[in-house]
């Protein structure tokens, strides 16, 4: 991404700006902020934005407050594993006009790192990603998902993760598959979106079991052709167990060596499922407008049809009562989806926060 150079404080909403995308590498939190960034960059086509991949000081993780009243708070630790992200900091001295980080993780260094651009005369400004677990007030805007508690003057909320698809950019992908996905629109194609382990739980071989009999009854009674992608979560495997109680030729994967084909099966999707453990997934689902139908990994009844528990099933809760998605039923289902996109006006309530 080109750099430019940096104002001192807030600008407005003509004025050139630097954005700074800062993670810890943790693929979920650098796609949001980087989704948030692009975003940024289409409603002001002349702000720039560089990326920037850290380790965050233990001292920044385990007393994130501090960082915002101390600017000597050390901002950097060791690169956690040496299959991790490839790491690039920021020259030392220079500061961004604003700053996305997401995740808990990184609220401290954020802070830390604003504390210091203050400290240096610098007016940067800082937008968090999710719940930080820390007062509003300390940042200059928090940007959550409904299902996270925190509210506040300076805190944007929204229904689902923030994600960088969009239709226009789904409908080139779907243009673009190998010519063997597009056959699949001779009969009904439904995208099926596979997850996995997760800090809740592992997908034990009952729980695939379990799975793999849900996909495989719906693929009968609807004749449809699963178009199957899994995700960097899903264990080895898995799909193959999945797949095996497929009817034959009932399911199609993508090939080693092709490019990401999951913006464009989107497209050309019929209906999307996604299984329960991804509020990414299912959010990204929902940008189409399509029919989409949350597959549960563990026990559902018709009080918590996703089988999730906490904010997780909380999401899904909120996602079935507006009609952006279903649970998981035996055929396509008929019924209308309000298509879920919050990105363009999420941007324009943040300028008018931010004063930008």
């Amino acid at each position: 991404m080109p750099q430019s150079t940096p104002s001192n404080g807030p600008g407005t909403a003509t004025a050139s700006a630097l954005i700074w995308v800062i993670s810890d590498g943790a693929a979920g939190m650098r796609l949001q902020a980087l989704a948030l960034a692009e975003s940024l960059q289409r409603a002001r086509p002349d702000w720039k934005c560089d990326e920037f991949t850290v380790t965050p000081h233990a001292l920044t993780r385990a007393l994130p407050r501090l960082g915002a009243w101390l600017p000597s708070m050390p901002l950097y630790g060791k690169p956690a594993r040496a299959g991790g992200a490839l790491s690039r900091r920021p020259h030392a001295g220079r500061y961004p006009d604003l700053m996305i980080t997401c995740g808990r993780r990184m609220a401290g260094f954020a802070l830390a790192m604003r504390r210091r651009a203050r400290a240096d005369g610098r007016g940067m400004q800082v937008v968090h990603l999710q719940d930080p677990r820390l007062p509003p007030s300390l940042f200059d805007a928090l940007v959550v998902p409904q299902h996270d508690r925190v509210r506040g003057g300076n805190v944007l909320v929204t229904t689902g993760s923030l994600n960088r698809l969009t239709l226009p950019g789904i409908q080139a992908a779907m243009m673009a598959l190998p010519s063997r996905w597009l056959t699949t629109t001779r009969a009904a194609a439904v995208a099926v979106m596979i997850g996995g382990d997760n800090r809740r739980y592992r997908v034990t071989p009952q729980m695939a079991d379990a799975m793999a009999d849900r996909l495989a009854g719906f693929a009968r009674n609807s004749g449809a052709t699963l178009m199957i992608t899994p995700s960097r979560r899903t264990p080895d495997g898995l799909v193959d167990r999945l797949c095996s109680k497929l009817p034959v030729g009932g399911a199609m994967l993508p090939q080693k060596g092709e490019a990401n084909v999951y913006p464009g099966i989107l497209g050309l999707a019929q209906a999307v499922i996604v299984t329960s453990d991804s509020v990414n997934m299912a959010s990204e689902a929902a940008i189409t407008g399509k029919p989409v139908m949350i597959a549960p990994w563990q026990t559902a009844t018709e009080a918590n049809p996703s089988g999730e528990s906490g904010r997780i099933r909380a999401f899904h809760d909120h996602m079935f009562a507006r009609g952006h998605s279903m649970p998981l039923a035996d055929t396509l289902p008929n019924g209308r989806f309000d298509r879920l996109d919050e990105m363009a006006g999420l941007t324009e309530e943040l300028l008018t926060l931010l004063g930008r």
